[in-house]
């Protein structure tokens, strides 16, 4: 009977946490950059079921089958699907086409992002808000205010001269990101960096977020959330019979 209580409970447990990763998809629905979680389960231990049957003093076993214990969450999997670009007309927005991200340089910290919708410092610096200053090939890049050109290559022209390249820096394996924060990935190594990125200006990557099938998930996880709440109801029950009727026997 125990048993049952561990897998309702965890089952309860695991879809909260699907709950709580659509919800916050859909809070950062158009959170520039932003790029969806999603939850990953597996069962937790398992048991094999034996069919038992007496032949005199002889009990012999058959196998039926494995039953899983707990389902429980094995990891949050961020999904880094280009997101829908729009066209903002800023000149300090920029998005990348293709794999990549820009990179900022945050209290000593490089992070990454697909968010490309900057802001120009009072020094005149490049800068993402909350992330820090977008870095170039040569560093920080300064541009000293809003009248400047850009190609498509990630250069950027003021006075007719070349100021920097927008560096764009890409990982042989998205594992190695970690979250920072909404938007923003640490990583545990070295990138590469992308010799000849396309980059459009003037447009921004929205979020790669599906509302509806976010929507979809949360009903679905609600849905099984409270059967499960239900059958630990009917479990209590039957403890509560077991307890004060049977034992009264």
């Amino acid at each position: 009977m125990s048993r049952g209580f561990y897998t309702l409970a965890s089952g309860m447990l695991t879809q909260q946490r699907k709950i709580d990763a659509s919800s916050n998809n859909i809070a950062n629905l158009n959170t520039a950059g932003y790029k969806k979680e999603q939850i990953l389960t597996s069962n937790f231990g398992s048991m094999l079921i034996n069919k038992y049957k007496q032949k005199g003093i002889i009990e012999e076993a058959t196998p039926i089958n494995n039953v899983s214990m707990i389902r429980t969450v094995t990891e949050n999997n961020t999904i880094h699907s280009q997101g829908s670009l729009e066209e903002t007309g800023n000149i300090t927005d920029f998005a990348i086409i293709g794999p990549g991200f820009f990179a900022v340089e945050n209290n000593g910290q490089v992070l990454y992002t697909r968010n490309g919708s900057f802001n120009i410092d009072e020094e005149g610096y490049l800068i993402l808000r909350g992330g820090g200053r977008v870095q170039g090939e040569f560093g920080e890049i300064y541009v000293g205010g809003d009248k400047f050109d850009f190609a498509e290559d990630g250069t950027i022209i003021a006075d007719g001269e070349v100021i920097d390249n927008i560096a764009v820096y890409d990982f042989p394996d998205y594992n190695t990101l970690n979250k920072y924060g909404e938007g923003l990935f640490i990583a545990d190594t070295e990138p590469d960096l992308v010799e000849y990125p396309y980059i459009r200006n003037r447009t921004i990557e929205r979020s790669n977020v599906e509302a509806t099938e976010e929507l979809t998930n949360i009903i679905a996880s609600q849905r099984a959330l409270q059967t499960a709440a239900q059958a630990l109801k009917i479990y209590d029950m039957v403890n509560d019979k077991a307890v004060n009727e049977i034992g009264k026997i």
